[in-house]
């Protein structure tokens, strides 16, 4: 390819190689696409009773996605002591809550992994304009604590979660993610 090249007027040679680079760039982008975990699965999305309004189709399809990458985020985060992963995800105090308990893994030596296992998420409030979102998230998780790499212990829990979403620049984001009792 290369004496391909060299018989080729200046101009066109430097297009192929700008081309070829281009494309190696963009390859470099999408591998971490391609290697990375799947999104936390949605057993079930529930929007119907949502109050005082109705949330449309397309926002739905938005709050699932951007709330399943939530998760994944948080699970990353976690397993790797790394806060800087919430960032794309999470904001106000649920973003505060997971950055200072990954601080404490860190001071100690630990980390958490996160199975996940699927959610149930059920809306009860969408505001008139659009601006929160809040849903009940039943969740089955197995959590593994660790040291290093090694295993401590291993708990398997269907935790509810109280979630208030808002719309960020072009997702939304996790503002409350609070553990609230079963009912």
């Amino acid at each position: 390819m290369i004496a391909g090249i060299r018989s080729l007027p200046c101009g066109k040679a430097i297009c192929l190689i700008a081309a070829f680079l281009m494309m190696l760039a963009g390859l470099a982008w999408l591998a971490p696409a391609i290697h990375a975990a799947p999104p936390a699965p949605l057993q079930s999305f529930d929007a119907a009773s949502a109050a005082p309004r109705p949330v449309e189709e397309t926002t739905a399809l938005a709050i699932q996605r951007d709330y399943a990458h939530a998760w994944q985020a948080l699970a990353s985060a976690l397993e790797n002591n790394r806060a800087g992963l919430l960032d794309e995800n999470f904001t106000g105090s649920a973003r505060q809550q997971w950055q200072e308990a990954i601080v404490a893994q860190q001071h100690n030596g630990l980390s958490r992994r996160i199975v996940d296992h699927g959610h149930k998420v059920r809306v009860t409030f969408y505001s008139l304009d659009g601006s929160a979102l809040q849903a009940i998230d039943t969740a089955d998780l197995e959590i593994q604590y660790r040291e290093g790499s090694k295993l401590l212990a291993a708990e398997r829990i269907q935790p509810r979660y109280l979630v208030l979403l808002t719309p960020a620049e072009d997702s939304w984001k996790v503002r409350i993610l609070q553990e609230v009792p079963a009912s």
